[in-house]
């Protein structure tokens, strides 16, 4: 049905059509046809919906939406902030005319302050969230049962195993850019993601929407998740595809770009992006690379806003910023440690030194802070379980922090080690990896769980619940 069709309605108009099993919807905006499915009903309404939404932001303005399905026909509105509301029209007369519809009573969605209406079919509550302008809408779709008009639902169940320390009920669930993975900030409150509309969305740790922005590229030509930075002393999401940085405000915003030299590599080691290029370190810096100058014999490591962490293999280490400041830091050694064999790697707010022991053979592995030197924790290992460790960046999170076999606790100082553990993600207290060729989850203290072989490794904690990506979809799940 096109604006054509319905006189007195110049406003383009979609109308979605949900399958009886409520596991498909086929949308048709304007002539052109697409087919939307979803595990679950709420899905598959969420999905069909955020069509609706997503054409409404890029034309500009509000979609007219005839929905319909074996319990009747609804009349909605998009707008193009991604709000949905009930529309004041006439239903469609083709078809058996819908029980008439209750003014629903404004509900508020436990822990969010935000209100809408809601979407309930005669079988049961869908839950909605809308793309755009951070607007969480439910909606009273109304039933022929008065019964309908209750508020009650069904819990999600996630269709695969969970990882271990995670239930496998659905807090919330979205669609992602086909073979793309969602980003989520270090300290668990904000996530972000690329969704098949090809668009960039922030949601914080609650799992509302925050902001939608269109991609300026293909979601395919994007390298790797969204990540959170410093830049500009402010917080921002960056992506990378060959040749550009972009930039997104966290507060919301245009959009800005860094041209990368042709030879140029970028880590996110640090909380903010350090370009190399040959020999050279450089910074985002408002809207340009700055140059840092690193000292001769060091190498440079991460950036922490406009700083550089520069070290040479044995010795102190030095921050470097873009006006040629200075600051040289000097380890401490460890109580059980003797001589410094080697600056490892930096690792966010930590420099990982080996050191010899004090007495006997082996090594000791020691998490200093990076600002003083100071030891935050150290572990006694035996040198044959550092020798397959690849130097990168590790799982650091607020409360587990892993380099190789050694997984320590940042908070109380204490390390355990698990010889032939590969680390690959922090999620609380717990790093997910491999252990002996299979999945294995390790906490602070050691412990070793093996998750389902078909379970998903989280990608992060988002406020409380963990977030697993299946089949394009993320999926955010508390944990047990």
């Amino acid at each position: 049905m096109s604006r054509a069709s319905r006189p007195g309605h110049p406003r383009p108009t979609a109308v979605i059509a949900i399958a009886p099993d409520e596991r498909s919807a086929e949308i048709v905006i304007e002539g052109q046809r697409q087919v939307v499915t979803g595990s679950v009903p709420k899905e598959t309404r969420r999905a069909a919906l955020d069509v609706a939404t997503g054409y409404a932001a890029r034309i500009g303005q509000p979609v007219l939406i005839d929905a319909r399905d074996s319990n009747g026909y609804w009349n909605l509105v998009a707008t193009p902030d991604g709000v949905v509301q009930a529309a004041d029209r006439l239903p469609p007369t083709a078809g058996p005319a819908p029980a008439a519809a209750r003014p629903p009573a404004p509900a508020e969605r436990p822990g969010r302050g935000r209100r809408g209406l809601v979407i309930a079919g005669a079988a049961a509550l869908a839950v909605v969230l809308l793309g755009g302008a951070g607007f969480v809408a439910w909606n009273l779709i109304p039933g022929d049962d008065p019964a309908a008009q209750t508020t009650t639902t069904e819990a999600q169940v996630l269709g695969h195993p969970a990882p271990p320390g995670y239930g496998d009920t659905v807090e919330f669930s979205e669609a992602l850019a086909p073979g793309s993975q969602p980003g989520v900030s270090r300290d668990g409150d904000l996530m972000a993601f690329m969704d098949p509309d090809e668009r960039l969305t922030l949601f914080d740790a609650s799992g509302e929407r925050l902001w939608s922005a269109a991609l300026p590229a293909a979601s395919t030509e994007f390298l790797g998740p969204p990540r959170f930075v410093d830049y500009d002393g402010e917080p921002a999401v960056v992506m990378e595809t060959t040749g550009t940085l972009w930039f997104w405000p966290v507060a919301g915003g245009e959009h800005t770009s860094i041209t990368l030299p042709e030879d140029a590599s970028t880590q996110y080691v640090g909380s903010s992006a350090l370009v190399r290029s040959g020999d050279d370190a450089l910074v985002p810096v408002g809207g340009e690379l700055a140059p840092v100058e690193v000292p001769g014999g060091a190498a440079p490591m991460l950036a922490e806003g406009a700083e550089v962490l520069t070290a040479v293999r044995t010795g102190a280490w030095t921050w470097v910023d873009p006006e040629g400041e200075v600051a040289e830091v000097t380890a401490r050694r460890p109580e059980n440690a003797g001589e410094m064999e080697s600056v490892v790697t930096a690792l966010r707010e930590y420099v990982i030194v080996r050191w010899e022991p004090l007495r006997g053979e082996g090594a000791v592995l020691a998490f200093h802070d990076s600002r003083d030197g100071s030891v935050i924790g150290a572990a006694e290992i035996d040198p044959a379980d550092l020798e397959d460790v690849r130097h990168r960046s590790g799982p650091i999170g607020t409360a587990a922090v892993s380099y190789g076999p050694v997984v320590m606790d940042p908070e109380a100082g204490t390390t355990a080690v698990v010889p032939g553990f590969e680390p690959q993600v922090a999620v609380g207290a717990t790093v997910f990896g491999q252990l002996g060729g299979a999945p294995a989850a390790v906490d602070t203290a050691g412990e070793v769980r093996r998750p389902d072989p078909a379970s998903a490794q989280p990608a992060g904690l988002l406020g409380g619940n963990a977030i697993v990506v299946h089949e394009d979809h993320l999926y955010a799940i508390p944990s047990q």
